[in-house]
């Protein structure tokens, strides 16, 4: 390089995009005098530009001289905070879904499809984050999701109806769907390659504390039982809808913090914009040894090996505006097929069926427990049913609750039922004979062949489903009150999802504190390797599971296994990619394992009735399968990002 290019290049490292800069900073020029970075990178002489390698290991090296310290913490934390939003995201729907099935009147597939539409949301916000990520920056594509995560989130709070909730939920969604694969490059980017595992680890501890902040609101914010549900009015904002509002506390928190952050130097040494990227190191520099008066960080954009062409992102015309939509269609397009090109295929086939068949066989088991859990339950119930058969009630007043009875060929005559809940009862063959049913409340109770003669119901939610081959004379309805017609569960109870989640989450802190310590020693492969295999071996002991208590005991073993696994194959997707792919294929991966997560649900949720044998196998299978797949991977801990 001659003087001259070196004059022409100190010029330019005047040019800073503001975009890449933290909210109420000002970019300062780098000063002349600077530090002798010749002990630390010599760049091989390269007639074709500066490789991606000679790169990434100036990045290394200039991380290491910026050192770790608070600002690492700072990108922990706000990053962390993204990955509590996404732990909300998903569990906050399994707490909502009794109150809003009463107050939004939901039928049992709507309840369904308000589960799974947080799946598709995020599924398809993984792909398009994951793409922005790699084409305009780690940190405005992260803040950009964020932000439409916690928008949205309190729009739904408001939402009147079924349809809008959805679509809101929805949206909401596709931001959160962003935060895995675009919060693990983001701060992978400002980490040593040395303790990069054990740093990337503890984002997973952030996962898990938002599954506890989840579980703990709704403790305190939503109804513990169904009949408390159905007791509360149908207020203009019910408690879910405060809970849903205060769930949206961690992305907003997280998106405020990261505008306060600078781009990922290496996404900026990538797109040639190394004056800004100078600009972040020494602000890494200066956080890092603030204690420390006197120490200065000089470095310019003359020690750069080599320059790279700088990306410009244009302001299209009024004529032009097509041409750089197609323009943008056809980057994003080389991303994705980049992803999938030589030499990446082998490695990306491998890595999607490693996180297919984590998804499938963890959100599978965890599905399994949860359905097989409100079995045991049901059938608890059903066995303390309580029959009564050829009685006669004659000028009788019913007036506390009826609860798991079945009435067979009983005879009411001059019966008065006033202000009860009738909860899981069935009449059968019964006759009614001036009788009145006035402010009464039923779940999951049916008259079947019976005869109702000069009956009155009177703010009742018996509807016309609930008498099956029934005969009714001189009999009436009057109903002053209004209400949905759907059949309400009352025997929900807060503490069996509560407990459930709680002993879960509490088990991913143990397991990301040891995988911390383990990746960086023994290695990606063999850490993710052993997670599968135990994983899909433990699966065999979901046949002693016959209880609650351990069901619960083996879900919290269950997915403390499953953590090293997943902290393995997070930081691994982070690390075999090269910079200019490594979030759109980081979303790729995290799209396809909501979509196996998605199509779990609908192959376990409907095979709890099945013998129990069946679940074991095909999650067994599917998890060994993994981790024949994984042998096949390469090593990464000593790769360069």
């Amino acid at each position: 390089m001659t003087l001259e290019t070196q004059k022409d290049d100190s010029e330019c490292a005047y040019l800073v995009h503001e975009e890449s800069l933290p909210a109420g900073t000002a970019y300062k020029p780098p000063s002349q005098t600077t530090k002798d970075v010749s002990r630390l990178y010599k760049p091989e002489e390269e007639e074709d530009g500066p490789t991606l390698h000679s790169i990434a290991k100036f990045h290394e090296h200039l991380l290491e001289q910026a050192g770790f310290g608070a600002f690492h913490l700072l990108v922990l934390l706000m990053a962390g905070l993204g990955l509590t939003a996404d732990a909300v995201e998903l569990f906050a729907v399994g707490y909502i879904l009794p109150s809003a099935e009463h107050e939004l009147c939901m039928e049992e597939y709507q309840k369904g499809w308000l589960g799974t539409i947080s799946f598709i949301g995020m599924m398809t916000g993984a792909l398009i984050w994951g793409i922005m990520g790699d084409r305009v920056g780690r940190r405005r594509t992260l803040l950009t999701a964020l932000a439409c995560n916690g928008i949205f989130g309190v729009i739904a709070a408001f939402m009147p109806t079924y349809s809008l909730l959805m679509l809101t939920r929805f949206c909401s969604s596709v931001g959160i769907g962003g935060s895995l694969p675009i919060v693990f490059t983001y701060y992978s980017e400002f980490l040593l390659r040395k303790n990069r595992g054990r740093h990337l680890s503890f984002l997973l501890v952030f996962w898990a504390l938002g599954g506890l902040f989840v579980a703990v609101l709704a403790w305190g914010i939503i109804p513990r039982s169904g009949a408390t549900i159905m007791d509360t009015k149908r207020l203009q904002f019910g408690r879910w809808r405060k809970f849903l509002l205060i769930c949206s506390i961690p992305a907003i928190v997280s998106a405020i913090g990261v505008s306060f952050l600078p781009e990922s130097p290496r996404f900026l040494l990538e797109m040639g914009r190394n004056s800004e990227a100078i600009y972040v190191y020494k602000q890494i520099f200066s956080w890092n040894h603030s204690v420390k008066s006197g120490e200065e960080y000089q470095l310019t954009e003359l020690e750069v090996p080599g320059k790279r062409p700088t990306v410009h992102v244009s302001i299209p015309s009024n004529r032009g505006i097509l041409r750089e939509m197609l323009r943008s269609l056809e980057g994003c397009w080389n991303n994705i097929s980049g992803v999938f090109s030589s030499p990446h295929t082998n490695l990306t086939l491998l890595l999607l069926v490693v996180w297919t068949t984590m998804s499938f066989g963890f959100y599978g088991i965890s599905i399994w427990l949860h359905e097989y859990t409100k079995v045991i339950e049901d059938n608890n119930f059903v066995s303390r049913t309580v029959k009564q058969a050829n009685l006669v009630f004659e000028d009788k007043v019913f007036n506390s609750t009826i609860e798991n009875m079945h009435f067979t060929n009983l005879t009411f005559t001059n019966v008065r039922f006033v202000q009860i809940l009738i909860n899981h009862c069935t009449f059968y063959n019964c006759s009614f004979t001036n009788c009145t049913f006035r402010n009464i409340r039923t779940s999951r109770t049916y008259f079947r062949n019976c005869e109702f003669h000069h009956t009155e119901f009177l703010d009742t939610d018996l509807y016309s489903y609930k008498f099956q081959s029934c005969s009714l004379y001189s009999s009436y309805f009057f109903n002053i009150k209004g209400g949905c017609d759907i059949d309400f569960d009352v025997n929900f109870k807060l503490s069996e999802l509560f407990y459930e989640n709680l002993f879960a989450q509490l088990a991913i802190l143990p397991g990301a504190l040891i995988s911390s310590f383990i990746l960086d020693r023994i290695g990606r492969i063999r850490t993710l390797g052993i997670s599968l295999v135990l994983t899909g071996i433990s699966v065999v002991f979901l046949w002693f599971a016959d209880t609650k208590e351990r069901i619960i005991a083996f879900e919290a073993t269950f997915t403390f296994l499953s953590v090293f696994g997943w902290n393995a194959v997070d930081v691994m997707s982070t690390e075999a990619y090269p910079a200019n792919i490594r979030t759109t294929s980081y979303g790729i991966f995290s799209a396809l394992s909501r979509l196996a997560a998605i199509m779990s649900n609908i192959t376990f949720g409907s095979a709890v009735e099945v013998p129990k044998l069946i679940p074991i196998v095909i999650s067994s299978a599917v998890l060994l399968t993994g981790a024949i797949c994984v042998t096949r991977l390469p090593e990464t801990k000593d790769y360069l990002v």
